[in-house]
């Protein structure tokens, strides 16, 4: 049997927008290293984004693979290169 995404988690009220979830992926993409929350939200252009909201985006690029986290903080890691995926085999860094 094959290995799945988990489901994603039941939110209350509203979940965050595409434009947030956009904005975060383009300041984690960015990034030297690894973000606090708190400097994520600092980078973003709209003020008054929610601790809440950002965290749901982290959630949710965590459940996906995209962001690793850990005690300094998030850090992207998906990695997109050709050459990585055409190989069809690990390589070890």
């Amino acid at each position: 049997m094959s290995e799945s995404l988990p489901l994603p988690p039941k939110t209350e009220g509203r979940g965050p927008t595409l434009s947030t979830i956009h904005e975060v992926e383009q300041i984690l993409r960015d990034a030297e290293g690894p973000l606090s929350l708190n400097e994520i939200k600092r980078r973003m252009s709209a003020k008054a984004v929610r601790h809440r909201t950002v965290r749901q985006v982290i959630d949710e690029f965590k459940r996906l693979g995209f962001v690793a986290e850990g005690s300094k903080g998030v850090i992207w890691t998906l990695n997109l290169s050709p050459e990585l995926w055409t190989k069809g085999r690990v390589v070890r860094l």
